[in-house]
């Protein structure tokens, strides 16, 4: 996927606008972390186009001293936040050296697993490597969809243990 200048993945206005969307980013640190905290570090973070699981909220990172970076792209602002893994997205294209955002890293286009939609970059150095995806691409899961995953797992993990 090509980004064009009137995707919805950009911010509706050039400057950088606050995300709404997604409730982990409009938290206030917290002194101490809680119940609630670790709840929200389990979210799972999915493709806004299909709702396939991406990453989820623990594996955010901070990438020069930042979880969220806004760049300019092609007249517009483009919005993201970086993770440590995403096992629902995957590499397409080669490894660019050029015009990276993050000096010193090189990066590969990432789309969904699952629909194909382009939700940001891979980027690698000699050292380490993150995903940056733009937050207009990821939801955060809803309660409900939690509670019928966790219900979900645990018929599972009873049927696994109780094989008839």
């Amino acid at each position: 996927m090509i980004f064009e200048k009137d995707d919805s993945i950009f911010p509706e206005s050039r400057s950088y606008a606050k995300v709404e969307h997604l409730s982990y980013l409009n938290r206030p640190p917290a002194l101490f972390e809680d119940e609630e905290d670790e709840a929200l570090a389990q979210t799972r973070l999915l493709c806004a186009a299909c709702n396939h699981p991406i990453t989820t909220v623990a594996e955010k990172t901070e990438i020069f001293g930042r979880h969220d970076h806004a760049f300019p792209y092609y007249n517009q602002m483009v919005q993201l936040g970086c993770f440590m893994n995403a096992p629902g997205s995957i590499g397409v294209e080669r490894i660019s050296h050029g015009y990276s955002w993050f000096r010193g890293y090189a990066w590969q286009i990432q789309l969904c697993e699952n629909c194909n939609t382009q939700l940001g970059w891979k980027y690698m150095s000699q050292d380490d490597s993150f995903y940056g995806f733009v937050f207009n691409t990821l939801r955060e899961e809803t309660e409900k969809e939690r509670q019928q995953r966790f219900k979900k797992e645990a018929t599972t993990k009873s049927e696994e243990n109780n094989p008839e």
